[in-house]
């Protein structure tokens, strides 16, 4: 990707400023891949690494240009509202940074989100070759390479699973990242970092939210297994009450395309 054509891509009338910031990053279920200019991007730019022509030196060189157009494409803007970029803080201290993430990690809200990662993978270790749909287990089912060969239940199955497997290691990242910059704020009152705190955690709220209506799902139409899906729903439902606490403004908070 070049210059002239980020620039270009950058004039679509379609784009919605800043829709990319805020998202779950699942692009295939995403109605709004024609206003994303990091999805554009991506499309012109990055090759398909399903190619086999593609080479990986290849697809980290297009996203090293991508990330050089990007900064200087930052810097223009800077000049011409004249402002000048920070630079690197000769104050940065590594070790202290990483012990911040490690404090960070150790939380209730982390700990929580991770053991309800560990919690998926044990269900689904536990139960997918036990439970059926018709005459297929749920690892048939799942194991399939072609939705279009699935009865209709079968893909209903499916599309949860998706779902849970999806939101299962979105929401522990993009709380990370809300409790990083709340540490940032506190640490700098930089209005970015409070926006990118309360917005982080709204998208994590949203992640558990559909997380809790897929396995609302699952618990309907498996209620045998309900003793082991019901500590599942209640560890969600204790995070996301402790996520409510922790950003009382994150419910509120409105993401560019999604809630507007």
């Amino acid at each position: 990707m070049n210059k002239d054509l980020l620039f270009a891509l950058i004039q679509n009338p379609n784009l919605i400023p800043g829709i990319y910031n805020y998202c779950d990053g699942w692009c295939e279920r995403c109605e709004f891949t024609r206003n994303c200019l990091n999805f554009k991007m991506m499309e012109e730019g990055v090759p398909d690494l399903e190619d086999a022509e593609s080479e990986a030196s290849s697809a980290m060189e297009n996203l090293d240009e991508m990330f050089q157009l990007s900064m200087e494409l930052l810097h223009q803007a800077a000049k011409d509202l004249g402002m000048e970029l920070p630079k690197e803080t000769i104050d940065f201290d590594s070790d202290v940074e990483e012990r911040k993430d490690e404090l960070i990690f150790k939380s209730q809200i982390m700990l929580q989100a991770d053991k309800y990662s560990e919690l998926v993978d044990a269900w689904f270790l536990d139960f997918e070759s036990l439970l059926y749909v018709g005459v297929n287990t749920l690892k048939e089912i799942f194991d399939f390479t072609n939705e279009e060969d699935m009865l209709e239940e079968e893909q209903k199955i499916f599309d949860v699973y998706e779902i849970i497997r999806w939101y299962q290691f979105i929401i522990p990242s993009k709380l990370f990242r809300s409790l990083r910059s709340k540490v940032n704020t506190e640490e700098s009152g930089n209005e970015f970092y409070q926006h990118d705190s309360v917005a982080s955690a709204k998208v994590a709220l949203v992640s558990i939210d559909r997380s809790i209506d897929a396995w609302s799902c699952f618990l309907q139409r498996f209620p045998e297994s309900e003793d082991s899906m019901l500590p599942i729903l209640l560890l969600l439902s204790g995070l996301k009450t402790l996520v409510e606490k922790i950003f009382p403004e994150a419910r509120d908070f409105i993401r560019p395309g999604f809630d507007i």
